[in-house]
């Protein structure tokens, strides 16, 4: 081998053995997590992390009562859990690795069996029926502070936490939404709504909106409480449903005036038609369950590129990872579905109902799909069923 030659592969070589050394050494993406209803402060229903394109079941938990949506975040699994016994709900920590309780049952009491949770900078946020709002320390389970919030006596609106703050809303006598300090349960501020019911605030840097029936929405600032801006329309009442905002723009559900808002000033820029759980919405598509058919449409031309109706049990609302949507139904068949074709890529039968998330119920908690870092938990009724 001539002089040039040896050197040119040795050069090689080294450049292959750096690169290698550089991948070894690298680490991999940290998992988003999913810390929130639908996954997330602004309630997408949509992450970048992947699950594997035939998940295998990695366990599975069976409670006493119903389960809520999942929180999975640090190597842990959180839900509430309606009590069997009497009224109430109990906080769980599970370990996302074998499903193992790692703390709990926390009782969170509260009339009715409805409960809603939230996390944020190390700390489990939950709030039950009567407006009890607790802290809990996310890794041992102790509790840090509780705050009872004021003015209303029905609360149906799971919490949401970000940037310092815990959001929810409350209803009885007209509806309130109330801002908590994270750290020390402190109430910061409270915003006078329409009968604040059962929607969970989308939160963004910018605006805390929140939407009521009649399509009654809001938008307040996160730090201040001030009103931003406000769509009224020509009715009010009770209930609510929780909004999706994604891209700038706000998808309120309602069955007389749904719409799709401009998150900056609250401008109606189209319909938004759906009588199902809430979408999921990515940066290019829509992801909407309506009469047990799942439909993508594009967000900028709202042109509809396929519809999927599986069994004809669909009814969980839909998630979407890195370029999969996943959906179940009352039969307890779960899917898998390329986003770009509606092609079914994987489905399995976790065993019970995948029941629908009921925002106007509080028989038991809200219930939904959840993942994070690869992991895909589902609760069926009783039972909590994880996929990876």
């Amino acid at each position: 081998m001539s002089r040039g030659l040896a050197s040119t592969v040795a050069a090689a070589a080294l450049l292959a053995l750096t690169a290698a050394t550089a991948l070894a050494g690298s680490k991999p993406p940290s998992p988003v997590p999913a810390v929130a209803y639908q996954l997330n402060a602004q309630h997408t229903g949509a992450t970048t992390d992947s699950v594997a394109a035939t998940p295998t079941k990695q366990w599975s938990v069976t409670f006493s009562g119903g389960v809520s949506y999942p929180l999975i975040t640090g190597g842990l699994v959180y839900v509430t859990v309606a009590d069997s016994s009497h009224y109430g709900t109990k906080l769980y920590a599970l370990s996302a690795t074998t499903g193992k309780k790692v703390w709990g049952p926390v009782a969170l009491g509260g009339t009715y069996y409805w409960s809603g949770l939230t996390y944020a900078s190390g700390r489990v946020f939950t709030v039950n029926f009567d407006g009890l709002m607790e802290a809990f320390n996310a890794v041992s389970g102790a509790a840090e502070w509780s705050r009872q919030l004021p003015g209303q006596y029905e609360f149906s609106s799971p919490p949401t936490a970000a940037d310092g703050y815990v959001y929810t809303g409350g209803a009885g006598s007209g509806g309130t939404v109330y801002a908590v300090d994270q750290t020390n349960g402190v109430l910061e501020w409270t915003g006078s709504v329409e009968n604040g019911n059962n929607s969970s605030p989308a939160v963004s840097k910018s605006g805390v909106y929140v939407s009521y029936a009649c399509g009654q929405t809001y938008d307040f600032s996160p730090g201040a409480g001030a009103l931003i801006w406000r769509r009224s329309t020509e009715c009010e009442g009770g209930g609510g449903k929780t909004p999706v905002l994604a891209n700038g723009r706000l998808y309120v559900r309602d069955f007389e005036y749904p719409a799709v808002l401009s998150a900056g000033t609250g401008k109606v820029l189209g319909p938004f038609s759906t009588s199902g759980p809430a979408p999921a919405v990515d940066s290019a598509d829509i992801y909407d369950l309506s009469a047990s058919t799942l439909t993508a449409s594009s967000v900028s031309s709202g042109a509809v590129s396929w519809s999927f109706a599986g069994d004809g049990t669909l009814d969980s609302a839909p998630l979407v990872a890195a370029g999969t949507v996943f959906i179940g139904g009352s039969s307890g068949e779960l899917y898998a579905l390329s986003s770009s074709t509606g092609t079914v890529t994987w489905s399995t039968n976790v065993g019970a109902a995948i029941p629908a998330p009921d925002e106007q119920d509080v028989s038991a908690p809200l219930t939904g799909l959840a993942t994070s870092g690869g992991l895909l938990v589902v609760p069926a009724g009783e039972t909590l069923v994880a996929f990876r």
